[in-house]
Order: structure tokens, then sequence, then C-alpha cells
């Protein structure tokens, strides 16, 4: 335990238990943590974050707090951290919360509390915290940890082991009686855990059997540890890999046996359908639109979890660690009859779906703005030719939710699991610009692209002030078409009138400036060009708006959902 002085000064019981948290949590790997301090033990736990060598970095908004949280935890692979006050900062942190939930990112999300002694008798500000955070929690098979050294040794050696666990509440002082914590899920296996030879030999015999099968990757295999396994049980395979969007990278975008994003939706059926047998690894459905399973092809589950609900019941499934599972596998099975050739033209159809092609001239009419704009698509590879380095190596990716993201999750190269960083599980907006900034302080080097939309940005502007406050790497591309476009869409399908969702056009560069950033106005395809030269060559928080010509984004949507 920890001594009992700090700085000279009597440590409380609360701050030795924070103390000893911070020490334990560095131990664990974690080296940054995120939030807005309350004037309570919040502050003790700053400090002793500090002391252990964690960083705090204190941000404009406690949602944005738990997503950097969850994406540096990604990162790190190790827990990630959040702090907010009670009351109103925990209630702020709510869709954080959720996106941990969701999106399977590993929070230890550590809130103020409510002393017991004024329980009695106070209502300002008050109520009940774990009732709040609970059905998040045990949505996500995850627990309440009690606040003290055993509840919290047992929540962090089930994080550790159980990669795909998200976040935890823990109000931090030892004697508030939060509940304890739930026995571990049974549908998730340990760390380490085999499939036993007797599992793995049906599934070897029905993969080795089918002509022609393919891959579907889900974030659950998107790992270091598990990448190397799937690529070679792939590259023996020799079969069409599709990838979600949260698994983009896990196989190569330049690699010939991509074929494409995996959805559940309509771009990939083409492919699909050509297929006899569908081998999910570690896919998990809350990446999937809502809409049936539309396949009756057979299907092998290699996974961590079972997933229920699930759109699917496997005819095979193999429940253990995924990198053992398929490296046993591997050298069971013989090479599928797909070729390189028919792989790639799979491929040419999906990139072929996602192109909005230059110039349409029937951007979004606002005020009295009309044709105005650069296509999506044009924004996306620009940018990405522009931050190429000379080694071929590029910044993350942070993309928000919008109609933006379809173009940007399909021409972004991705070479690795995480190059993309997306909310693909709960699918909020306001998700690119904490989760790039999370990715520029994890990795200052190679620096962060976060591409939102304007109705995305709006929702998190405050945290231009946390970009600048910590001299961040990140360029932020802003897809500025003065309307919530996806959901403009559908209005428009049940031809509704405007109802609001469109606006002129803010001054992102402007608002950017005023935070400290090198900003942009790019409302045509020279200016892009321009602005994206200079960004490239400089570090440090930057800022590009850039005007959306929309009209692509229906065929865009109707291409890749149906």
């Amino acid at each position: 335990m920890p001594s009992a002085y700090r700085n000279g000064l009597p440590m409380t019981e609360t701050s030795k238990f924070v103390d000893w948290l911070a020490t334990t949590l560095h131990q664990a790997g974690t080296r940054r943590a995120f939030g807005v301090p309350g004037g309570g033990s919040s502050l003790d736990l700053i400090a002793a974050l500090r002391n252990a060598g964690i960083e705090t970095t204190v941000t404009a908004r406690e949602d944005a707090a738990i997503m950097m949280a969850g994406v540096s935890g990604v990162l790190g692979d190790a827990p990630g951290v959040a702090f907010t006050t009670k009351g109103p900062g925990l209630a702020s942190g709510a869709n954080g919360l959720a996106c941990a939930a969701l999106d399977r990112l590993p929070v230890l999300l550590i809130s103020e509390a409510f002393e017991p002694g004024e329980l009695g008798y106070l209502s300002h500000q008050m109520f009940d915290q774990n009732e709040f955070a609970g059905p998040l929690l045990r949505q996500a098979n995850s627990s309440y940890v009690t606040a003290d050294v055993q509840g919290v040794s047992t929540w962090l050696a089930d994080a550790l082991g159980t990669p795909h666990k998200p976040g935890v509440m823990l109000p931090n002082s030892r004697d508030y009686g939060v509940a304890a914590p739930d026995q571990p899920s049974p549908n998730a296996v340990p760390a380490g855990a085999t499939a036993a030879q007797s599992s793995l030999a049906p599934v070897a015999r029905a993969i080795a059997e089918a002509k022609r099968p393919i891959i579907v990757v889900g974030l659950g295999a998107a790992r270091r540890a598990v990448t190397p396994a799937l690529r070679a049980f792939a590259q023996t395979l020799g079969a069409p890999v599709l990838c979600t969007y949260m698994a983009k990278g896990c196989v190569a975008d330049d690699h010939p046996q991509f074929a494409g994003i995996f959805t559940g939706g309509a771009i990939e059926q083409s492919c699909v359908n050509d297929a006899d047998l569908i081998v999910l690894v570690g896919l998990d459905p809350v990446e999937l639109i809502r809409k049936p399973w539309p396949y009756d092809i057979p299907v092998v589950d290699l996974n961590e979890v079972v997933h229920s609900p699930h759109y699917i019941e496997p005819q095979w499934r193999v429940v253990a660690n995924l990198a053992h599972t398929l490296s046993a596998l591997e050298p069971l099975i013989t090479p599928s009859e797909w070729t390189n050739e028919a792989i790639g033209k799979h491929r040419e159809r999906f990139l072929n779906g996602m192109t909005i092609p230059p110039g349409n001239g029937q951007g979004a009419t606002t005020g009295s703005e009309n044709n105005a704009g650069v296509g999506s698509t044009e924004v996306v590879t620009r940018a990405a030719a522009a931050f190429t380095n000379a080694d071929g190596a590029l910044p993350r990716l942070a993309v928000d939710a919008g109609a933006h993201m379809f173009s940007a999750c399909a021409f972004w190269p991705c070479h690795a699991e995480r190059d993309l960083l997306i909310s693909n599980g709960l699918a909020t907006m306001g998700f690119a610009l904490p989760a790039g900034l999370a990715a520029a302080v994890h990795d200052p080097k190679r620096g962060a692209v976060a591409m939102t939309g304007d109705g995305g940005v709006l929702m998190c502007l405050g945290e231009l002030k946390t970009a600048a406050q910590t001299q961040a790497n990140l360029t932020t591309i802003v897809f500025n078409d003065g309307r919530l476009s996806l959901i403009d869409i559908k209005r428009q399908e049940r031809q509704m009138s405007d109802m609001g969702m469109s606006w002129d056009r803010p001054d992102f560069a402007t608002i950017a400036r005023g935070f400290g950033h090198t900003a942009w106005q790019a409302k045509d395809s020279r200016e892009l060009a321009e602005a994206l030269d200079e960004a490239s060559h400089l570090e440090g928080p930057k800022l590009i708006d850039v005007w959306i010509d929309s009209a692509g984004y229906s065929d865009q949507l109707k291409a890749l959902r149906g």
C-alpha cells in the first residue's frame, strides 16, 4: 500500500486508495487518463495518477473524455481511464459510456460519489448513479466493482484477460456501498483458453471441403495479438476477406485477397453469394446494420465470445483464443478455388459502388449557397495522397457517424488493425474528434486525421480546446454541407419538408483559429489541394473546413445498404 504521506501532507483514506489505484493502473500499462474533474476526490485521483507517471488531460466534455480513454486503451492494450465529477458530470458522460459499452472499449470510468452521510438529506444534483449507468454496463456484460483493493484487482484481472471488456464505473471511495462485481460472463473465455482438438476437427473439415469459402473479419479480431495468425490463415486458404469497419486493416487494403467492407448490407452480397461457406473471425453483431441476415450459406463462427442476440446460428462454432484457434486450423486447411482475379473483381465492384463522381454540381442549397463544394470521395482520396509519407505510411484515421463515413472508410488506405477508428457499435456522432485526439497523443510522430461532418463537430467543438492544449498532431477535416445529410436523405425519400435539417454553413476555420489551430477553408478542389498540401507539412492541431457537394450521398447509401 502507499505511504502515509504525499508531498509532505497526511493522506486521507481516499487518497491512499487512489494512490494504490494509480500505481496498479500504471503497472497494467495505462499511461493516459482523460476527464473533467470535480472539486472532491477526483483532484486526489489526478494527483495520484500524475505521481504514478500517468498523464492526465482535462477535456471540455465528459462524454468525449470517455471516448478518448477508450481509444487510448485500445491502442495501448491497457485499461483506458476517464474521470468525472458526480451528478451532472457523470450524466454528461452517458454517451461516452454507451460508446465504451457498444464499441467494446476497455474503459475504467472513475466517478466521484456522494458521501453516505449526505444521502439522508441531499437532493441537489443527486440521483442513483449506479442505476443510471447499470443498464449500459449489464448490456455489455460488464459490472460494477467495489471501490476497494479487492474489487479493483478483480476488475483489472478480468479486463486484462478479456480484451473486449467494456466500461466499468467505479465511485472512488472505499465505503460508498456500490454493488459487488457480477460473476464473469459465461459467454467469454479466458485469454489463454484454447480449443480442444475434437472441436477443431469438424471445423477444419468443413473449411477444407468448401470450394469457395469467404472470410468475414470483425472487431474481435482487430488486435495485434490476432492479426498475424489471421493473415497466415487467410493466405493459406486463399479466400476473399471482407472486413467490418472496425476490423478494417486486419488484412491490408492493398492485399490481393481484400474484397471490401462487410456491413450486412447490399454491396457485399455479390461476393458472399459466390461463396459456399462463410468463416466469421471475431465478428461482433453489434456492427451490422438493422436488416435480417440475407444468406443461407453455411457459417463457421470463430470467436472468443458467444454473442446473444445474433443474426445467425452458425453450423460450427469455436469459442477460444482467436490467435490460437487460427494457428491450429491453418495447417489443417487447403487452398480454395478462388483466384486473385476473381477476388479483385469483387473489390473493384465495391470501390466503384462507393465512388462519388466529381463535379456533380448539385450540392446542397442552403440560403444563397447553390451547387457549391467538393465530393466526399475526392476529399478522402486527396487527403490520403497528401498525408502519405515517403515510406508509404499514413496517420491513423478517426471517422464520425454520418454520410461522409462511407467514402472515408472505403478510400482511406489501412494496412494494420485500428488504422481506422470508428464507432460502429453505438455509431455515435461526435466521436471522430475525440478519437483522433487520443490517437494523436498516443503516437505523436504518426499523428492522426479526424474526418467529421459539420453536425458531428458541432457536438464536440470544445475539444478543439483540448487539441490545442495538448498540441496534438491532429488534422480535423470537416465535411461541411450545412445539413444532417444522412437523415436528410431519409427525409427526402419520404417527401417531407426540410424540418430544420439544413442551415447556413458555419465558418469552422475561423472558429478553429480562435482555439489556436492553423486552419483553412476550402470551397473547391483547388483550395482543398492547397490546404491539404500545407497541412501535411505542419505539426500540431490543424483544421480544414471543406464545403461538400452532397449530391452523391443518396446513390452511395443505396449501393452500400440497398
